[in-house]
Protein backbone atom coordinates (compact mmCIF):
# COMPACT_ATOMS: atom_id res chain seq x y z
CA UNK A 1 0.00 0.00 0.00
CA UNK A 2 1.13 3.68 -0.85
CA UNK A 3 1.93 5.52 1.96
CA UNK A 4 -0.15 8.57 2.27
CA UNK A 5 0.81 11.73 4.37
CA UNK A 6 -1.88 14.05 5.85
CA UNK A 7 0.10 17.01 6.27
CA UNK A 8 -1.37 18.98 8.79
CA UNK A 9 1.83 21.15 9.97
CA UNK A 10 3.10 23.96 7.91
CA UNK A 11 6.08 22.95 5.36
CA UNK A 12 8.61 24.90 4.10
CA UNK A 13 9.55 24.80 -0.08
CA UNK A 14 12.66 22.95 0.47
CA UNK A 15 10.21 20.06 3.31
CA UNK A 16 7.88 19.83 0.43
CA UNK A 17 9.99 19.17 -2.37
CA UNK A 18 11.93 15.95 0.41
CA UNK A 19 8.98 14.54 0.62
CA UNK A 20 7.69 14.81 -2.92
CA UNK A 21 10.87 12.90 -3.60
CA UNK A 22 10.10 9.96 -1.62
CA UNK A 23 7.78 7.23 -2.32
CA UNK A 24 5.30 8.32 0.11
CA UNK A 25 2.01 10.21 -1.29
CA UNK A 26 1.37 14.10 0.20
CA UNK A 27 -2.45 15.46 1.24
CA UNK A 28 -2.96 18.61 2.97
CA UNK A 29 -5.96 19.53 5.05
CA UNK A 30 -7.71 21.29 2.25
CA UNK A 31 -7.78 18.07 -0.23
CA UNK A 32 -8.08 15.47 2.63
CA UNK A 33 -11.52 14.52 2.16
CA UNK A 34 -11.32 13.41 -1.47
CA UNK A 35 -7.52 12.06 -1.29
CA UNK A 36 -6.95 7.98 -0.95
CA UNK A 37 -6.70 6.39 2.40
CA UNK A 38 -4.23 8.36 4.10
CA UNK A 39 -1.86 5.94 6.64
CA UNK A 40 0.02 8.61 7.86
CA UNK A 41 -0.43 11.92 9.78
CA UNK A 42 1.87 14.79 10.29
CA UNK A 43 0.77 17.30 12.79
CA UNK A 44 -2.51 17.60 14.43
CA UNK A 45 -6.08 19.25 13.89
CA UNK A 46 -8.33 18.69 16.75
CA UNK A 47 -11.19 18.66 14.52
CA UNK A 48 -9.59 17.14 11.56
CA UNK A 49 -7.55 14.42 12.89
CA UNK A 50 -10.20 12.70 14.96
CA UNK A 51 -12.12 12.69 12.00
CA UNK A 52 -9.42 11.37 9.92
CA UNK A 53 -8.66 8.16 12.27
CA UNK A 54 -12.04 7.38 12.58
CA UNK A 55 -13.34 7.58 8.73
CA UNK A 56 -12.99 3.89 7.66
CA UNK A 57 -11.67 4.60 4.12
CA UNK A 58 -8.20 5.34 6.13
CA UNK A 59 -5.71 3.21 7.67
CA UNK A 60 -3.40 5.22 10.06
CA UNK A 61 -1.23 2.89 11.53
CA UNK A 62 1.48 6.60 12.08
CA UNK A 63 0.90 10.10 14.51
CA UNK A 64 3.93 12.35 14.05
CA UNK A 65 3.10 15.23 16.33
CA UNK A 66 4.50 18.81 16.73
CA UNK A 67 4.48 18.01 20.26
CA UNK A 68 6.11 16.70 23.17
CA UNK A 69 2.85 16.08 24.71
CA UNK A 70 0.44 13.87 23.86
CA UNK A 71 -2.46 13.63 26.20
CA UNK A 72 -5.06 15.84 23.81
CA UNK A 73 -4.89 13.42 21.41
CA UNK A 74 -7.70 10.43 21.77
CA UNK A 75 -5.33 8.14 23.13
CA UNK A 76 -7.74 5.07 24.09
CA UNK A 77 -8.95 4.95 20.69
CA UNK A 78 -5.06 5.07 18.83
CA UNK A 79 -4.10 2.39 21.67
CA UNK A 80 -7.05 0.52 20.78
CA UNK A 81 -6.33 0.44 16.60
CA UNK A 82 -2.23 0.00 17.56
CA UNK A 83 -1.54 3.25 15.98
CA UNK A 84 2.24 4.09 16.28
CA UNK A 85 2.93 7.48 17.54
CA UNK A 86 6.42 9.62 17.90
CA UNK A 87 6.42 13.53 19.10
CA UNK A 88 8.88 16.48 19.04
CA UNK A 89 10.68 15.34 22.51
CA UNK A 90 13.49 17.67 22.91
CA UNK A 91 12.40 20.12 20.03
CA UNK A 92 11.83 22.90 22.61
CA UNK A 93 13.93 21.96 25.32
CA UNK A 94 16.42 24.88 24.83
CA UNK A 95 13.61 27.17 24.55
CA UNK A 96 12.07 26.37 27.87
CA UNK A 97 15.09 25.86 29.92
CA UNK A 98 15.96 29.53 28.83
CA UNK A 99 12.50 30.57 29.54
CA UNK A 100 12.64 28.61 33.05
CA UNK A 101 15.82 31.02 33.97
CA UNK A 102 14.58 33.88 32.57
CA UNK A 103 11.71 33.33 34.99
CA UNK A 104 13.93 32.61 37.91
CA UNK A 105 16.56 35.56 37.51
CA UNK A 106 13.25 37.63 37.54
CA UNK A 107 12.13 37.02 40.28
CA UNK A 108 15.58 36.22 42.33
CA UNK A 109 17.15 39.05 41.14
CA UNK A 110 14.35 41.51 41.47
CA UNK A 111 13.05 42.59 38.29
CA UNK A 112 9.70 42.06 39.45
CA UNK A 113 9.68 44.77 41.70
CA UNK A 114 11.99 47.07 39.67
CA UNK A 115 9.37 46.86 36.95
CA UNK A 116 6.62 47.95 39.55
CA UNK A 117 8.63 50.87 40.35
CA UNK A 118 9.23 51.96 37.25
CA UNK A 119 5.99 52.38 36.34
CA UNK A 120 5.08 54.38 39.25
CA UNK A 121 8.31 56.45 38.54
CA UNK A 122 9.93 55.00 41.95
CA UNK A 123 13.58 54.85 42.88
CA UNK A 124 13.46 51.78 45.45
CA UNK A 125 16.11 49.69 46.03
CA UNK A 126 15.81 46.57 47.15
CA UNK A 127 17.54 45.44 50.45
CA UNK A 128 20.40 43.12 49.91
CA UNK A 129 19.12 39.97 51.93
CA UNK A 130 15.91 40.42 49.52
CA UNK A 131 18.81 39.18 46.15
CA UNK A 132 19.35 35.96 45.89
CA UNK A 133 22.24 34.08 43.15
CA UNK A 134 21.05 31.21 41.32
CA UNK A 135 23.81 29.23 42.92
CA UNK A 136 22.24 30.31 46.30
CA UNK A 137 18.95 28.13 45.64
CA UNK A 138 17.90 25.17 46.17
CA UNK A 139 16.52 23.88 43.06
CA UNK A 140 14.15 20.70 43.13
CA UNK A 141 12.83 19.88 39.20
CA UNK A 142 9.74 17.28 38.76
CA UNK A 143 10.52 15.77 35.73
CA UNK A 144 14.33 14.87 34.67
CA UNK A 145 14.08 14.23 31.13
CA UNK A 146 14.89 16.02 28.03
CA UNK A 147 13.41 19.39 29.31
CA UNK A 148 14.43 18.49 32.87
CA UNK A 149 17.72 17.53 31.87
CA UNK A 150 18.45 21.34 29.67
CA UNK A 151 17.28 23.20 32.43
CA UNK A 152 19.44 21.30 34.63
CA UNK A 153 22.25 22.11 32.56
CA UNK A 154 22.08 25.44 32.37
CA UNK A 155 21.73 25.78 36.20
CA UNK A 156 25.15 24.40 35.99
CA UNK A 157 26.67 26.85 34.35
CA UNK A 158 25.34 29.09 37.38
CA UNK A 159 26.95 26.97 40.09
CA UNK A 160 23.89 25.40 40.74
CA UNK A 161 23.26 21.91 41.25
CA UNK A 162 19.79 20.92 41.32
CA UNK A 163 18.22 18.19 42.67
CA UNK A 164 15.07 15.94 40.57
CA UNK A 165 11.99 14.23 40.79
CA UNK A 166 11.28 11.16 38.46
CA UNK A 167 8.75 8.38 38.34
CA UNK A 168 11.56 5.86 39.46
CA UNK A 169 13.76 7.82 41.69
CA UNK A 170 16.75 6.77 38.98
CA UNK A 171 19.57 8.81 38.66
CA UNK A 172 20.42 11.32 35.78
CA UNK A 173 23.06 13.65 34.64
CA UNK A 174 23.35 17.11 36.03
CA UNK A 175 21.24 16.30 38.74
CA UNK A 176 23.46 16.28 42.55
CA UNK A 177 20.66 13.96 43.56
CA UNK A 178 16.98 12.30 42.54
CA UNK A 179 13.87 10.95 44.28
CA UNK A 180 11.01 8.80 42.60
CA UNK A 181 7.60 10.58 42.88
CA UNK A 182 5.86 8.55 45.88
CA UNK A 183 9.16 9.41 47.78
CA UNK A 184 10.50 13.26 47.24
CA UNK A 185 9.88 14.52 50.84
CA UNK A 186 14.22 14.57 51.39
CA UNK A 187 14.77 16.39 48.44
CA UNK A 188 12.19 18.94 48.62
CA UNK A 189 12.69 20.17 52.02
CA UNK A 190 14.20 23.43 52.29
CA UNK A 191 13.78 23.92 48.79
CA UNK A 192 13.79 27.02 47.42
CA UNK A 193 12.85 26.53 43.93
CA UNK A 194 10.29 24.08 42.74
CA UNK A 195 10.12 23.68 38.47
CA UNK A 196 7.30 21.29 37.39
CA UNK A 197 8.25 19.56 33.89
CA UNK A 198 6.51 16.45 33.81
CA UNK A 199 4.44 15.08 31.42
CA UNK A 200 0.82 14.55 31.50
CA UNK A 201 0.03 11.50 32.72
CA UNK A 202 -2.48 9.42 35.45
CA UNK A 203 -0.04 10.31 37.94
CA UNK A 204 0.50 13.77 37.68
CA UNK A 205 -2.75 15.17 37.54
CA UNK A 206 -3.30 17.76 40.65
CA UNK A 207 0.33 16.45 41.53
CA UNK A 208 0.91 20.10 43.39
CA UNK A 209 -2.61 19.91 45.32
CA UNK A 210 -2.84 21.46 48.85
CA UNK A 211 -1.30 18.82 50.53
CA UNK A 212 2.14 19.10 48.54
CA UNK A 213 1.37 23.23 48.68
CA UNK A 214 1.22 22.48 52.68
CA UNK A 215 4.61 20.87 52.83
CA UNK A 216 6.30 24.37 51.68
CA UNK A 217 6.99 27.31 54.38
CA UNK A 218 7.87 30.24 51.66
CA UNK A 219 8.77 28.80 48.86
CA UNK A 220 10.52 31.56 46.95
CA UNK A 221 9.60 30.48 43.36
CA UNK A 222 7.07 27.61 41.91
CA UNK A 223 7.81 27.31 38.16
CA UNK A 224 4.86 25.45 36.14
CA UNK A 225 6.20 24.93 31.80
CA UNK A 226 5.07 21.24 32.23
CA UNK A 227 1.31 20.34 31.68
CA UNK A 228 -1.54 22.77 33.12
CA UNK A 229 -3.53 19.85 34.79
CA UNK A 230 -0.84 19.08 36.93
CA UNK A 231 -1.13 21.59 38.88
CA UNK A 232 -4.61 22.70 41.15
CA UNK A 233 -4.82 26.09 40.47
CA UNK A 234 -6.90 26.61 43.34
CA UNK A 235 -4.33 25.47 45.86
CA UNK A 236 -1.82 27.12 44.13
CA UNK A 237 -3.69 30.64 44.64
CA UNK A 238 -4.01 29.30 48.21
CA UNK A 239 -0.45 28.67 48.79
CA UNK A 240 0.27 32.35 47.56
CA UNK A 241 -2.07 33.94 49.21
CA UNK A 242 -0.74 32.58 53.00
CA UNK A 243 2.75 32.89 51.44
CA UNK A 244 3.56 29.08 51.15
CA UNK A 245 4.90 30.18 47.82
CA UNK A 246 6.02 33.38 47.54
CA UNK A 247 6.24 33.56 43.66
CA UNK A 248 4.95 31.71 40.52
CA UNK A 249 5.69 31.85 36.89
CA UNK A 250 3.16 30.07 35.31
CA UNK A 251 3.50 29.27 31.36
CA UNK A 252 0.65 26.31 31.39
CA UNK A 253 -2.58 25.70 33.27
CA UNK A 254 -5.73 23.75 34.19
CA UNK A 255 -8.19 25.70 31.10
CA UNK A 256 -6.22 27.72 28.46
CA UNK A 257 -6.51 30.66 27.62
CA UNK A 258 -6.59 31.32 31.13
CA UNK A 259 -10.25 32.88 31.36
CA UNK A 260 -10.43 36.67 31.57
CA UNK A 261 -11.86 36.09 35.25
CA UNK A 262 -9.30 34.69 36.31
CA UNK A 263 -8.18 35.92 39.83
CA UNK A 264 -4.44 35.09 38.64
CA UNK A 265 -4.10 37.60 36.54
CA UNK A 266 -4.20 40.08 39.29
CA UNK A 267 -1.91 37.93 42.02
CA UNK A 268 1.34 40.85 41.84
CA UNK A 269 3.20 37.60 42.78
CA UNK A 270 2.44 35.98 40.03
CA UNK A 271 4.29 36.19 36.11
CA UNK A 272 1.56 34.62 33.74
CA UNK A 273 3.16 33.81 29.33
CA UNK A 274 0.16 32.18 27.17
CA UNK A 275 1.83 28.97 27.01
CA UNK A 276 5.20 30.40 24.67
CA UNK A 277 8.21 29.36 26.59
CA UNK A 278 8.86 26.68 23.85
CA UNK A 279 8.28 28.85 21.16
CA UNK A 280 11.09 29.04 18.80
CA UNK A 281 11.51 30.71 15.48
CA UNK A 282 13.65 26.90 14.69
CA UNK A 283 10.59 24.94 16.00
CA UNK A 284 9.44 23.91 12.37
CA UNK A 285 12.95 22.73 10.93
CA UNK A 286 13.55 20.77 13.89
CA UNK A 287 9.94 18.82 14.08
CA UNK A 288 10.20 18.33 10.50
CA UNK A 289 13.71 16.87 10.65
CA UNK A 290 12.31 14.63 13.54
CA UNK A 291 9.66 13.52 11.10
CA UNK A 292 12.13 13.06 7.83
CA UNK A 293 14.23 10.81 9.64
CA UNK A 294 11.23 8.38 10.89
CA UNK A 295 10.03 8.71 7.62
CA UNK A 296 13.39 7.41 5.63
CA UNK A 297 13.58 4.45 8.55
CA UNK A 298 9.55 3.35 7.79
CA UNK A 299 9.87 3.48 4.38
CA UNK A 300 13.04 1.87 4.40
CA UNK A 301 12.61 -1.38 6.78
CA UNK A 302 9.08 -0.28 8.47
CA UNK A 303 10.60 0.91 11.30
CA UNK A 304 10.43 4.35 13.52
CA UNK A 305 13.51 5.24 15.01
CA UNK A 306 13.39 8.12 16.71
CA UNK A 307 11.03 9.72 19.61
CA UNK A 308 8.53 6.51 19.75
CA UNK A 309 6.43 7.30 22.71
CA UNK A 310 4.03 4.91 25.13
CA UNK A 311 0.49 6.10 24.45
CA UNK A 312 -0.36 3.77 27.49
CA UNK A 313 2.82 5.63 29.58
CA UNK A 314 1.78 9.24 28.14
CA UNK A 315 5.28 10.13 27.54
Amino acid sequence: MTERILALQPLAADQLARLQATDAELVTAADYQTAGPITIIYGWDRQIGPAVLKDPKNSVHWIQTASAGIDYLPLDWIIAHNVALTNASGVYSAAIAESTLGYLLYFLRGFNEAVKNQAGHFWFQPARDEMFTLASQKVVIYGTGSIGQAIAKLLNGFGNQPFGVNRSGHPVDGFQQTASLDNDAAVLQDADVVINVMPATKATVHYFDQAFFDRLNGLRVFVNVGRGDSVDTQALMHALLYQNVLHAALDVFEEEPLPRDSKLWDYPNVLITPHQTGFAGANNRAIFDLFAQNLTSLLKDGQLSVNVVDPAKGY
